[in-house]
């Protein structure tokens, strides 16, 4: 059954992009509010360093060499592990206990 806090709004405001990204990018050099190095983009065999950007303000995060990019931690979620709306919000809210 659908839990009905387990929405797109509700995982957002209880995870930090901050502590959302250090997990799933533990060797980028994240330090402040804003647009980020995230390091070596995880959409494509990167090689170029900064060229894959976080905004620890908002989730966005943008490659600049492949194009790959999206709005929030959910879209990222989405997009690095092939899962559907309602299987990314399941997934941000058991891994961090937002249930």
């Amino acid at each position: 059954m659908f839990n009905k806090k387990l929405n797109a709004d509700f995982i957002k405001q209880r995870l930090s992009p901050l502590d959302f990204y250090r997990h799933e990018l533990p060797n980028a050099p994240l330090k402040r509010q804003g647009w980020n190095d995230g390091g070596l983009c995880c959409f494509h065999g990167d090689n170029n360093p900064g060229s894959f950007r976080v905004n620890l303000t908002t989730g966005a995060y943008k490659c600049f060499s492949c194009g790959e990019a999206g709005g929030d931690v959910v879209a990222f979620t989405m997009a690095v592990y092939g899962l559907q709306f309602v299987e990314a919000l399941a997934k941000l809210a058991d891994e961090w206990g937002l249930l």
